[in-house]
């Protein structure tokens, strides 16, 4: 108990320095939690921020909207096991972009069928918004940078295996830009195929 308000102390002086003072609703909230997830076998990884300082960053990167009172941000969150902390990490990292933008599917979707709804009428046969927009996803995970790290923790299980849990932001302007040129890169591939094809 010692340990976890010592760590919450040093939390609040750190990010006190960048950021508003945590209110004593916020401080209980983060002890809560940190509890919590120590109690589950959640550990941090060494070099990254304390659970309690994660946690906090975790908070204040969720309220953040832009002046239009929209998210700055869209978050990706994954949780995946290896046999080592680098296998699991690699495979959180996938899933945490997919995670991003299984959020943004209908922005993805919007775009793919606004441009479909200006090439198909030259075409003879109708192209798959699925098949787009599969495409398209694949094209911004792979494009998609490594984002802002929020949450990295990390447990051992029995089986020794090692299980990451990972939360990432993602500037959600830039993403949008992202998708746009990749939901025109996958149409025109598809098209290209289509025509190929006949």
């Amino acid at each position: 108990m010692k340990k976890i308000l010592v760590v919450l102390l040093a939390a609040i002086v750190g990010i006190s320095a960048v950021n508003a003072q945590p209110t004593k609703k916020q401080l209980k909230s983060v002890k809560a939690e940190v509890a919590a997830w120590t109690a589950d076998g959640w550990k941090v990884a060494p070099g990254n921020l304390s659970m309690a300082e994660q946690i906090l960053m975790q908070k204040e990167y969720v309220k953040k909207v832009n002046n239009e009172g929209e998210p700055l941000y869209v978050f990706g969150e994954s949780t995946a096991v290896g046999q080592t902390f680098k296998a699991a990490q690699l495979s959180v990292m996938r899933g945490v972009k997919m995670n991003a933008l299984e959020q943004l599917d209908t922005e993805i979707t919007a775009i793919i069928q606004n441009d479909l709804a200006n090439k198909q009428q030259s075409l003879d046969k109708a192209i798959s918004v699925d098949k787009v927009l599969n495409r398209t996803k694949e094209v911004i995970s792979n494009r998609l940078p490594r984002g802002i790290k929020v949450v990295t923790v990390y447990r051992e299980l029995k089986t020794k295996n090692v299980e990451v849990r990972a939360m990432y932001a993602y500037n959600y302007d830039k993403v949008n830009e992202m998708i746009a040129a990749a939901a025109s890169e996958a149409l025109e591939k598809e098209i290209a195929e289509m025509v190929k094809g006949n």
